[in-house]
């Protein structure tokens, strides 16, 4: 008896052993990939470019920016007095009506074009998953998007099958920064970002606000935030002025009755060591899986307004 407990000690412990060392090779495997597309764009960039024409390139899957006509004209002004000095980078396409497909560059190609002269081009051999990941590494080395920007691409790549670890490398962010950005992009409606822009220097702070202003006001409805968006004022002008226009709402206008169904649809148990929550309608499925992504933020949320009020109790 004592021979078999040994052996199945032993058999565990062995089984521990391999399931860390597969865990912790997990994620060099799952990035591999992000390595083995940066290695082949640095040995592209080491070779010749080659004149394409615009009108031989489609666009690209994926928006890496809002609008490719922001400080465009800077662009044009630059490339017709110097040249095209960065290359952009395309793959051929099969069988499509246009024999190129940007991987990253639109905005020089839309220059060029504008230009009357070919673009300076990269050509490569890529799947959609290759051409995704180079154009986000490009993309986060070089291209100063916004983070609104920034976090709606984040959403894209996670829609096309990456994986959180992929789009913290691809875009060089940790997973808190992603987790904020996806909580954003997830909260505020696509229609209402469109409308407001990319609002290039406004930051996180001001989304981040936005997020908390919309979830205490679920009775709002799309036509009524877009009402709020000023069409004849700058991006950043924009955010400010749905901003204002949410907190100066009466403290009435989310009615008693609209928060008292949001909470009928959870039941909530709760003691100071234990919170459980079941979701009771099926409208909310994948909630917990949401409140799950985001309990590290919650949780560091929670320890700082704690140590401030330690600190203010000090004070006083």
């Amino acid at each position: 008896m004592r021979k078999d407990l040994l052996a199945s000690s032993l058999k565990a412990v062995r089984e521990g052993r391999e399931a860390a060392k597969a865990e912790a090779d997990l994620k060099p495997r799952r990035l591999s990939g992000v390595l083995d597309v940066q290695r082949g764009l640095d040995q592209l960039a080491a070779g010749a470019a080659r004149a394409i024409s615009p009108s031989e390139i489609a666009g690209s899957a994926i928006r890496d920016r809002f609008d490719i006509q922001d400080e465009l004209e800077d662009l044009v002004a630059s490339i017709k007095a110097s040249g095209q000095r960065l290359p952009v980078l395309l793959r051929r396409v099969r069988g499509g009506p246009l024999p190129y497909e940007v991987v990253y560059g639109r905005r020089r190609i839309e220059a060029c074009r504008q230009l009357g002269i070919d673009v300076q081009a990269y050509i490569s051999e890529m799947d959609d998953r290759e051409a995704l990941i180079s154009q986000g590494l490009e993309n986060a080395a070089r291209l100063q998007r916004s983070f609104i920007e920034q976090a709606v691409y984040a959403e894209q790549l996670l829609n096309h099958s990456f994986s959180r670890d992929e789009v913290c490398d691809v875009l060089a962010i940790d997973k808190t920064t992603l987790s904020r950005m996806l909580g954003i992009a997830e909260a505020v409606p696509a229609t209402l970002i469109a409308a407001i822009g990319p609002a290039h220097d406004s930051g996180r702070r001001p989304w981040m606000q936005l997020r908390e202003v919309l979830s205490a006001q679920p009775d709002l409805t799309e036509a009524a935030l877009l009402a709020m968006v000023p069409a004849d004022r700058a991006s950043n002008e924009r955010l400010q002025a749905v901003l204002t226009a949410l907190t100066k709402r009466p403290a009435g206008a989310q009615t008693a009755s609209a928060k008292r169904v949001l909470r009928e649809k959870l039941t909530i148990e709760r003691s100071p060591k234990k919170l459980a929550i079941r979701c009771a309608d099926k409208s909310l499925t994948g909630f917990t899986a949401y409140l799950d992504d985001r309990l590290d933020q919650i949780l560091e949320d929670y320890l700082r307004d704690q140590g401030k009020a330690k600190a203010t109790s000090r004070v006083k």
